[in-house]
């Protein structure tokens, strides 16, 4: 496989990386973030000033709101547009903000890497591209930079082995043979070097400089006619990398309606992919712009890129706090992590928002089940019941809250319009069975469909929750000597099954039946029907 190829590959380098990453992450831990010399906009040129303000304003206003990674991204997304308008000064010092603040992130290294080699501190150059590569060792641009700047300060073993991981990913790539051609070049292997520049202009001939570098060595051959042919075409186009972050810089020089128009159309084209990475540089040139980025996060969200998506929800959640989008998907998100409560607050902002939207209501309800907040969460499911009066499950859920809060007149007719919803649904007509045995006001004839209700489903499947409704059903009729069997059977069960759990409430019900009392509950209070599942954490997580 590529990647472990890739792995492989980067142990030539691993020593070398190792000092100069440490050293440099070393500093980070202890640095202190930069004062950024933000450049007078009044002094660039109009379309230069056009493009830069939506990202200066949003990071001024931003600025002191933020912390930790976000403050980091928030740093690196204005260095980037800073870079893109060769803003070097301003540029450098927010990547190097951006790596104290997201030192995780390989992208802020790199690109203070990039900084450093077009402002001519090569030496910094080195360090920062390692620094990037230990944490993103499969970035293969990384490499081809990092031997680039190693062969301008004539570093010559560390430049091969640089060059060296790229081939032994991609035995092709035109940028490396070159590098590895310079390198041979550099130790008089003339031959050695002659046939690695042949080989990278038979991989990528638009890259004209090659035709210097080759002419160059065959005139060291002696091969004078060779090399004036070579000569003849030199230019100055190197071999072509593939940088998909140095893409997503230059595409800065761009304004975001360019982008906008061409995410649209991917998305209608179905490729959702492009579309992400458009809206991605749009967001970045203009930070502020709230429907971006929201469907940027919900393509995201829709692609599994959770973590990203959950970020951008929360760039939207800086700007707009009442946002009904963002807090639900923030909200669903801190619910998979298992942080219910937060989650909670969530849902409420975007009901604040948005009273009509069902799905935030419908999670806010059954998180209030699961915390045992009965009646809340039965005013929350009466909402979306009357939202959506055809939903089974939404009746179900309504009549199970108001059980659980002990209000079984309300819950029993839902529960027997749920039932007549879906007859053959052996929940509901459990739930049922359970309601008419255990509630006061349950008539004669109520009791006596749910005996013979709980005998059908007896019959049908004879386990320990049916044995257990059949002597619920039966203690309510006055059945006591079949309540008292049924239940046993129950405990048998139980029992067999290593539910100890259950025991208790089966063996505090079965005492009601030997004392010829009916039970006064259908279920245990807090028992795990009253528990609607969470949101768990989805692929990959």
């Amino acid at each position: 496989m590529i990647f472990n190829r890739i792995t492989r590959a980067c142990s030539l380098l691993a020593m070398l990386l190792a000092a100069g990453a440490a050293s440099g992450q070393a500093a980070q831990g202890t640095a202190e973030l930069e004062l950024v010399p933000h450049p007078d906009l009044g002094q660039l040129k109009p379309e230069v000033r056009e493009l830069l303000q939506p990202a200066v304003e949003y990071f001024t206003q931003q600025r002191a709101t933020l912390e930790g990674r976000a403050l980091g991204l928030a740093y690196g997304r204005m260095g980037i547009n800073y870079l893109a308008h060769e803003q070097q000064e301003a540029a450098g010092a927010c990547f190097r903000n951006a790596a104290i603040l997201d030192p995780e992130n390989p992208r802020w290294p790199y690109l203070v890497a990039v900084h450093y080699e077009e402002t001519g501190f090569l030496d910094k150059a080195v360090d920062s591209y390692r620094a990037s590569l230990i944490l993103g060792k499969t970035y293969l641009p990384g490499y081809i930079r990092l031997g680039r700047v190693l062969l301008e300060l004539n570093r010559l073993p560390e430049a091969e082995a640089a060059f060296q991981v790229v081939l032994n990913v991609d035995p092709d790539d035109a940028a490396a043979l070159a590098g590895l051609g310079q390198v041979a070049f550099g130790r008089d292997e003339f031959d050695k070097a002659a046939g690695l520049f042949e080989r990278a202009l038979q991989e990528d001939p638009e890259a004209s400089s090659l035709h210097y570098r080759l002419g160059l060595t065959y005139r060291a051959l002696g091969q004078a006619d060779k090399a004036r042919a070579e000569l003849d075409q030199a230019g100055e186009r190197i071999p072509a990398t593939d940088d998909p972050l140095l893409a997503f810089v230059r595409g800065h020089t761009r304004g975001a309606a360019h982008y906008l128009d061409a995410a649209a159309e991917a998305e209608a084209a179905g490729n959702s992919p492009v579309a992400i990475k458009l809206y991605e540089i749009a967001t970045s040139i203009e930070p502020s712009n709230v429907d971006a980025l929201l469907r940027l996060a919900e393509l995201q969200g829709a692609a599994g890129e959770m973590d990203e998506a959950f970020m951008n929800f929360g760039r939207v959640l800086a700007i707009e706090p009442a946002n009904a989008r963002a807090n639900y998907f923030v909200g669903t998100e801190l619910e998979r992590r298992g942080q219910e409560t937060e989650a909670r607050a969530y849902y409420e902002k975007a009901l604040e928002t948005e009273p009509q939207l069902v799905e935030p209501r419908m999670l806010l309800a059954n998180g209030l089940m699961r915390s045992g907040e009965y009646e809340l969460a039965g005013e929350h499911y009466a909402q979306v019941a009357h939202q959506l009066p055809g939903s089974v499950d939404v009746m179900y859920l309504l009549g199970m809250a108001w059980l659980a809060a002990g209000e079984c007149q309300w819950a029993n007719p839902v529960l027997l319009r749920a039932a007549g919803m879906a007859p053959a649904d052996r929940q509901i007509m459990t739930a049922l069975t359970r309601a008419y045995s255990t509630c006061p006001e349950a008539t004669p004839e109520e009791r006596g469909k749910a005996l013979a209700a709980a005998r059908a489903l007896y019959d049908v499947q004879p386990d320990m929750d049916t044995s257990e409704t059949l002597a619920m059903a039966s203690a309510a009729n006055g059945e006591f000597e079949e309540a008292v069997d049924a239940q046993a059977q129950a405990i048998f069960e139980a029992l067999k099954n290593g539910a100890e759990d259950r025991l208790t409430w089966l063996q505090e019900n079965m005492q009601r039946y030997q004392a010829q009392q009916p039970a006064t509950a259908p279920w245990s209070a807090g028992a795990e029907v009253y528990r609607p599942e969470a949101l768990v954490p989805g692929p990959g997580r």
